[in-house]
Formats: structure tokens, C-alpha cells, sequence
């Protein structure tokens, strides 16, 4: 009898679990929404400005950044072939380089003109090239007596971003070095084991904590005196305004956020993408047929030649086109011009052409969607590793086209960890599996796993993306103020959306029946979350503590109650911890430790010599997270189950 071997499964031949499947969907959400929607919309808006100096700044800082994500994927197909034939130390100087000029770049930008640098003496610069005359200008270069940079035909007013290039050879050059100095380990299958896992999972987790830590910081203290994130009241600042349709700079008294801020954010940002890379590179290299040739695909024929040259070579010719187009067109149909003795330099495209402009690259990014649909099941590593490329792009883009608003970088930040967080998380789940594959029907309460849980990611996402007040995207409809007094819809709906789309993936990828004790806990806790929510939303105006029952209004006893359930569910939990694990377990110190500081938030709020009912509120809020947590994955006293048993008590919920 013959015997012949197997034919191994293909990956979209095998099973995949509703979690895994969730997790992928979530990727592809907002890959699509950011594709299809944010960067169409982005081109129209800079192209129907009132000037055309932030389409030149766009085209030349995107197509830059294009050209180098292609310089790091030319150097991972040359370094990680298993005969690298150019030496790793030579792609760590390049990259070494790189972050020199971009971080001197950035700091000449950051001590402005008027200013000299500490270290060099040298004059700072002004932030675009050529900078106009402008309040503070005493004439350092760029010379503010040279109205344009080459050629009025050319090069306007602002048309190239310093910052913004100085942070993308600096973000670039880390990368390159990242990259050549993991290239020995990787090669000798040194990246893996507990100390690899333990570097993936410190630099993930403290990138989210400290974007989670600003974010809150900022949203509750705002941009007042005192706040270690913003510069003083009183600080000259210098930004860039636009006068008679050229860019000016003025200098003002006013609160910003502070270089430390930025520079905080900026590590986070460098953790997160750090790693990514860390955990993608082994297993590149051990799958080096299905992704090396996706490398070169996507980062150098893709980024590099599609993307970035076509857009270096737009932001060349723009004026000279516009020129010639208004020259022929006197009805003014496809470009329009302010002044007449101002051609091209108070140009722009009319809202017909911007329209044009956006279904063209609507058109080529919807062309990429499907075809990554389409190869999907047959090229699914090429496919996820240009998801997870386009991911990373738009996360640094986001952060390069604003960095000219000094009050809007640290969002471009936030939103730019987020998306890498995203990637590092898409790309993990397309890579192994984390639940159980068997097939079982899902049950009523199985569906609103998946349904719900994909619903809340959305609303997630939506109160994430209406924190920013980024100049091309219109305002959403939850509102989000900095600081004491503000509106904080945005914040409070990211927190409690992200909460329980965290607790209902968490019941998703496990897939075990729950203790009563455990559903009573977690039942009482989301009653409470949800009395304190509607007691601080109609606001309490009396301290009950000082006045006793007479200071008693409604929403003070509708947020009492909370506190009272808030209690209750705690207790239950920490009992049931202690049941299952013990006095001394993780699941018992990390409900009492979050509880400790919860309380102890509330305490320090409590006595602020301005009352802060909100902040109060987030405070006993945060005391549940431990007891939360312990509901959602925590353990029972009852052994565990085999995977039939939890299968079918899944299914006939």
C-alpha cells in the first residue's frame, strides 16, 4: 500500500475562531476608512485652500516619507537574505545619519528665529523655507529679504516644511538603524524566547500608558498654568497665519502645548513602531518566501516608485501647471486666483478640479482594496503585510502634515500611536491564532459578541477621531474642549466604548462559562458605571460631604447610588477572586491596588481649591477597573472545562 503525504493546509483553508476574525475585521475597517475616506478628503482640502503652499507642503512631506518607508523595505530585502550582500553596520550609519540631520533639523525649528542654538551657536530657523518678513524676524536664515527659494515660477511662500522634513529623516533614519542593528539576532534566531515577548509587550504597553496618561491629563488640567504638558501663559510663541493669501509668521503671548509634551508623545510613538518591528522581523524571516518579495513589492516598486516620485515630482510642478492652466483658462473654471498681480502665488484650484483631484485618488486607493480583497485567500501574507505597511504610513503622515499647528501636534501624535498600536495588532492576529477554532453555533448572546463588539470598536474609533481639530477634517458629533469646563464627550465615549468592547472581546476569545458570582459582579459594576454617568452628566453643583442631606440634589443621589453599587460589585469581586486564587493572588491584588488608587485620585480632586465634580467621577470609575477585569477573564473556583464543554455552554446561550 502506497502511503502519500498530506497536502498541507493553506491559510485560508483553515479554521479561524469569531475572535481572530473580529480582530482582522477591525483592520480592515479602518484601513478602508482612512484609504477611501480621510485621504481623499485630505487632497481636496489642501487643493481648494485659499493658496496652494499646504498642497505643495503635503505632496513634498508625503512623497518624502513614501521614499523613506522604500529605503527601509530596500534595506530589510538586502540585509534579511540569508547571504546578506552589503553589511548591516553600513545600513545602521545611513540610518544613524539620517536621525542626526532630522533631529538637528527639528531642534534649529524648535529654537526659531531670534533665537540661537545652545549647543552650535548658530541662528534657529524658521519653520518653512523661505520664511516671509514677519513680527520677530530680524532677518536669519532663510533669508527674509529672498522672497522665493529658486524661481517664482517655481517655489512659493511655505512651500516646504522644515519640520515636517526634519521629522521624517528622524523618524526614517531610526527606523533604518532599528532594523540593521536587530539584522544579527534575527539571522541567528536570537529574537524569540521570554526576553523578545517580554521587549514587545514593555514597549507596547508603555507607549499606550503614556498617550493614555496625556490624553487624560490634558483633557481634564487643559492648557493652563501649571500643567507640565503646555508652555507657560506668557511664552512668546511663533506661528505661522496667512495675510492677504501669504503665510506670515506673528508672535503672541499664549499657551502651547510644551516641547516635553511632544517629545514624550514621540517616544511613545517610537515604542509603538518599535515594537512592531521587533515582533514582525522573526517572523519574516521564517516565512521569508511569502513575505520578502511582498517587502520589495510594497515598500519599493509601491511606496517608492508609485507613490513617493509621482508626488515629489506634483510638488515640483505645481505652480508652473497652475500658471499655464490660468493662462488658458480666463473663465477661471479649473484654477482661481485672489489677485491678479499675484499669479501664481494667490492661486488655487477651484472646488471642480478639487473634486477631480479627489476621485482620481479615491479611484487608486479603492483599486488597492480590492485587489488586497481579491488576493486575500491565495497571497494572504502580501496582503497583510501592505495593510499593515499602509497603516504604519498613514500613522506617521498624520503627524507630518501637522506638525505647522503647534496645538494640534500632540493629537497628530496620539492618532498617529493609535494607528500603529492598530497595525501592531492587525498583523498579530493574522499571524496566529489566540481562541478556539472549533465550529459551534454562536447563540444569541455568541452573535452580540460579534456584532456588538465590532459596533462599540466603531463607536471607539468615531470618539477617537473627533478629538483632533485638524484643518481638513470637519468637526464630529461628539465635542471635545480641553481642560476644566470643556466639553468632554469625545473622551468620555472613548473611554467607556473602548471599555466594553475590551470586556466583550475578552468573553469573545475566551469562550468559558461565567460564575454567578462573576455575572452578579460584573451586572452591578455596568449599573453603576452607568448611574454615575447619568448623575455627573446633569452635573452636581452641592458638596454633599460638607452640607449633609439638606446639599442633597438629584443627580448628587443618582451618583450616591452608583457609588453604592460601585461598592457592592467590588466587594463581590474581591471575594471571588480570593475564593478562586487566594488572598495573595494577581487577580486579588490588582482589584485592591486599583481600587487604592482610584480613591485616592478622588481624595486628591476632593481637596483642589476649585471643585472638579468630572474628574471626581473618572476617579471612582477607575476604582472598578481591577474588579472589571477580574469579571471578564478572571478565574472561578469550579475547574476548568474541556473544550466540548465550553463549546456547547457557549452555544446555548
Amino acid at each position: 500500500m502506497q502511503v502519500t503525504a498530506a497536502t498541507p493546509l493553506r491559510e485560508h483553508e483553515r479554521p479561524m475562531s469569531w475572535a481572530r476574525a473580529v480582530l482582522i475585521a477591525v483592520g480592515f475597517f479602518f484601513l478602508t476608512a482612512i484609504l477611501t475616506g480621510q485621504i481623499p478628503a485630505y487632497f481636496f482640502t489642501i487643493s481648494t485652500l485659499s493658496t496652494l503652499a499646504r498642497f505643495q507642503q503635503g505632496c513634498l512631506d508625503l512623497g518624502l516619507l513614501a521614499v523613506g518607508f522604500g529605503l527601509i523595505a530596500f534595506e530589510i530585502a538586502f540585509l534579511y537574505d540569508p547571504k546578506p550582500l552589503i553589511p548591516w553596520p553600513l545600513f545602521a550609519a545611513v540610518g544613524a545619519a539620517f536621525s542626526v540631520v532630522g533631529f538637528y533639523m527639528v531642534w534649529q525649528v524648535w529654537v526659531g528665529i531670534g533665537n540661537f542654538n545652545p549647543l552650535t551657536g548658530q541662528a534657529g530657523w524658521g519653520e518653512f523655507l523661505v520664511t516671509p518678513p514677519g513680527p520677530g524676524n530680524p532677518g536669519y536664515w532663510p533669508n527674509p529679504n529672498q522672497s522665493y527659494l529658486f524661481h517664482p515660477a517655481w517655489f512659493q511662500i511655505g512651500s516646504i516644511d522644515l519640520s515636517s522634513i526634519g521629522m521624517i529623516a528622524l523618524l526614517v533614519g531610526l527606523g533604518m538603524l532599528v532594523v540593521a542593528l536587530l539584522n544579527p539576532f534575527a539571522l541567528r534566531g536570537r529574537l524569540a524566547g521570554p526576553l523578545h515577548s517580554l521587549l514587545v509587550r514593555f514597549s507596547l504597553g508603555l507607549s499606550i500608558v503614556i498617550a493614555a496618561l496625556y490624553l487624560t491629563v490634558q483633557t481634564f488640567a487643559g492648557p493652563v498654568r501649571g500643567n507640565p504638558f503646555f508652555a507657560p501663559q506668557g511664552a512668546a510663541i511663533t506661528a505661522p497665519v496667512t495675510v492677504n493669501g501669504q503665510k506670515v509668521l506673528q508672535t503672541h503671548a499664549g499657551i502651547v502645548p510644551s516641547a516635553a509634551s511632544n517629545v514624550l508623545l514621540f517616544l511613545a510613538l517610537c515604542l509603538a513602531m518599535f515594537a512592531l518591528i521587533l515582533w514582525l522581523l522573526p517572523v519574516m524571516v521564517a516565512n521569508r518566501q511569502r513575505f520578502m518579495p511582498a517587502v520589495y513589492l510594497h515598500g519599493v516598486v509601491g511606496l517608492l516608485g508609485n507613490i513617493g516620485i509621482p508626488l515629489l515630482v506634483i510638488w515640483v510642478i505645481t505652480y508652473p501647471v497652475v500658471n499655464l492652466i490660468h493662462g488658458a483658462d480666463p473663465d477661471q473654471v479649473w484654477v482661481q486666483c485672489a489677485l491678479k498681480n499675484a499669479v501664481p502665488s494667490s492661486c488655487t484650484f477651484t472646488p471642480f478640479t478639487g473634486y477631480i483631484l479627489c476621485a482620481i485618488v479615491f479611484s487608486l486607493t479603492f483599486g488597492l482594496l480590492m485587489a488586497g480583497l481579491y488576493f486575500w485567500s491565495t497571497r494572504r501574507d502580501m496582503v497583510v503585510l501592505g495593510g499593515t505597511m499602509g497603516l504604519v504610513f498613514m500613522a506617521i503622515a498624520a503627524t507630518i502634515i501637522h506638525v505647522d499647528d503647534p496645538n494640534q501636534v500632540p493629537m497628530g501624535l496620539i492618532i498617529a500611536i493609535s494607528i500603529a498600536v492598530l497595525a501592531f495588532a492587525w498583523v498579530w492576529g493574522t499571524q496566529r491564532e489566540f481562541s478556539t477554532t472549533q465550529a459551534q453555533p454562536l447563540g444569541c448572546v455568541g452573535q452580540w459578541m460579534v456584532l456588538g463588539t465590532l459596533l462599540l470598536v466603531y463607536l471607539f474609533g468615531f470618539a477617537l477621531f473627533s478629538m483632533p481639530a485638524f484643518f481638513e477634517t470637519e468637526a464630529l458629533a461628539l465635542f471635545y474642549q480641553a481642560g476644566r469646563g470643556g466639553l468632554h464627550d469625545a473622551f468620555w465615549a472613548l473611554l467607556l466604548m473602548g471599555g466594553l468592547a475590551a470586556l466583550q472581546f475578552i468573553f469573545l476569545v475566551q469562550r468559558r462559562k461565567m460564575s454567578n458570582l462573576r455575572k452578579f459582579a460584573m451586572w452591578v459594576m455596568l449599573v453603576a458605571v452607568l448611574l454615575m454617568m447619568i448623575g455627573a452628566i446633569q452635573g452636581i453643583n452641592r458638596d454633599v460631604l460638607q452640607g449633609g442631606v439638606n446639599a442633597l440634589e438629584g443627580s448628587s443621589a443618582i451618583f450616591l447610588t452608583g457609588i453604592c453599587f460601585e461598592i457592592v460589585g467590588v466587594l463581590v469581586a474581591l471575594y471571588g477572586a480570593w475564593r478562586a486564587r487566594g488572598i495573595f493572588s494577581f487577580w486579588t491584588i490588582a482589584i485592591i491596588v486599583m481600587a487604592l488608587i482610584g480613591v485616592a485620585l478622588g481624595v486628591v480632586v476632593y481637596n483642589f481649591q476649585q471643585p472638579y465634580p468630572e474628574l471626581v467621577a473618572f476617579a471612582f470609575m477607575l476604582a472598578m477597573a481591577g474588579a472589571l477585569a477580574y469579571t471578564a477573564a478572571g478565574p472561578d473556583e469550579f475547574p476548568p472545562e474541556t473544550d466540548e464543554e465550553i463549546e456547547a455552554s457557549f452555544a446555548t446561550r
